[in-house]
């Protein structure tokens, strides 16, 4: 965890960049449409492959950038997790809503 941390924090690109709310925001924002247009009637596959398809884009989105700028940023993957897990609570709100 140390380790995790040291690396973090020791790259160039800042951990909280101007950039990491952007990154934030579009996994929040991919999970959430991709989870509301697969079928919900199984919610735990909906959110699998909700949560693939996020992991993968950002994936791609640093592989693009380490290509193209020599960069590839751990920090953007981690904002990347963090927009991922705050769209998956917002699902669970929404479905575990007292009616």
């Amino acid at each position: 965890m140390i380790l995790a941390m040291v690396f973090l924090f020791s790259s160039s690109d800042p951990i909280f960049g101007p950039d990491k709310a952007r990154h934030a925001a579009s996994s929040f924002i991919l999970f959430t449409s991709a989870y509301t247009l697969l079928d919900s009637r199984c919610e735990w596959q909906a959110t699998a492959s909700a949560a693939g398809i996020t992991v993968s884009a950002g994936l791609l989105k640093e592989f693009y950038d380490y290509k193209r700028k020599a960069q590839f940023s751990w920090q953007d993957l981690l904002w990347d997790g963090v927009g991922l897990v705050l769209g998956a609570g917002a699902v669970w709100a929404r479905s575990n809503r007292k009616k």
